[in-house]
């Protein structure tokens, strides 16, 4: 079996008859008849009828035909993959997350993309606020994973998870057992720790603050649960990244007043419209869209 047979065979399906095969795929009609012929004659099979003025694909042609396209499909992207090592270009992949997802939402279908291309050098950026989409504008990034902050019509986006966020602090830092209310008064001269803004050309505003407070800015989540455990502030952090310290008490949920102490965040991958992708973010996009069962 080979590809010449292949595509000569799927051309033949997709065209509806010989001549337009051979012309499509720019053969005599007699080399895709013998190309055809010798598959049928390798699997002592008849992939089509030739009982009518067009052949049709019979029972078994027809669970021959999709297998035939598929392994098409990946024949080309070697052969694509092989033209691009050739001129010393390795495919790439670059994504900007949030650092709200202390691991990617569906790693397990990103992990099997990359195993389906082992030459793939992936990049992943940690951002925080403006910094997650101004990678994508920067040509950083082709695609971004992070919360709906600042999307627009400018972007497309496809819903991946969601992550819970929750106000925390240390069982004695303002000596309250975190069921009861939390006047926001309370909490003003005390320092709210909150992640900077990674952004460099249109910073977005903390939004989950408390009007008057004392802010204190860390660069990341790890440094901020530190401070936390620390007793030096209270802040909103993703609960994942906080179960054990919930659990053994370390920390406790704080109920503020007036203030979204909690809350659900939608997780989105996130491409540019109308911007052309590689053909990894293309084949990754697809990926994400395609939810488990």
């Amino acid at each position: 079996m080979t590809n010449d047979q292949l595509r000569a065979f799927t051309a033949v399906v997709e065209q509806g008859s010989f001549r337009a095969a051979a012309l499509h795929i720019h053969k005599t009609q007699p080399s895709v008849s013998a190309a055809v012929a010798s598959l049928e004659q390798q699997f002592e099979f008849r992939l089509f009828n030739r009982d009518s003025y067009r052949p049709t694909l019979t029972t078994e042609g027809k669970a021959f035909y999709p297998q035939a396209k598929q392994l098409l499909g990946q024949v080309g992207e070697l052969e694509a993959l092989g033209h691009r090592l050739a001129q010393g270009e390795v495919p790439s992949l670059s994504i900007s997350l949030s650092a709200m997802c202390a691991l990617p939402p569906g790693l397990e279908r990103v992990q099997r993309f990359c195993d389906r291309h082992p030459q793939l050098q992936l990049n992943i950026s940690t951002q925080h606020l403006s910094g997650v989409l101004e990678q994508l504008h920067l040509e950083k990034a082709d695609l971004a994973i992070g919360p709906h902050t600042g999307l627009d019509d400018r972007y497309e986006f496809i819903d991946l998870s969601q992550i819970t966020m929750i106000t925390v602090a240390t069982p004695d830092f303002i000596g309250l057992s975190g069921a009861e209310s939390v006047p926001q008064a309370l909490l003003r001269g005390h320092p709210h720790i909150l992640l900077s803004d990674t952004g460099s050309v249109n910073p977005f505003d903390h939004i989950n603050v408390v009007p008057g407070g004392q802010r204190w800015y860390v660069g990341d989540y790890l440094v901020k649960k530190t401070m936390l455990l620390a007793g030096m502030g209270w802040a909103r952090i993703p609960k994942h990244m906080i179960e054990d310290e919930l659990d053994n008490g370390q920390l406790i949920p704080l109920k503020v007043e007036n203030f979204n102490y909690r809350s659900q965040v939608p997780i989105y991958l996130i491409r540019l419209r109308d911007i052309p992708q590689s053909e990894m973010a293309k084949g990754l996009w697809q990926e994400m869209q395609h939810k488990e069962a």
